[in-house]
């Protein structure tokens, strides 16, 4: 069994709400109970990159 950081936790977590929410930082925000400027700054500190679907 794999045990992961919490940070790539997170990671995980955001990227995984942030494309549920089809990129809406406000939804997002209300989902995991944080500010819109707390997951632009997680968005930039983990290096999402949003992936575009053709």
């Amino acid at each position: 069994m794999e045990i992961k950081s919490l940070k790539s936790k997170e990671k995980e977590l955001l990227e995984t709400v942030l494309e549920k929410t089809h990129w809406n930082l406000e939804k997002t925000s209300r989902l995991l109970k944080i500010s819109v400027s707390q997951i632009k700054r997680k968005i930039k500190a983990y290096d999402i990159k949003k992936i575009q679907s053709p």
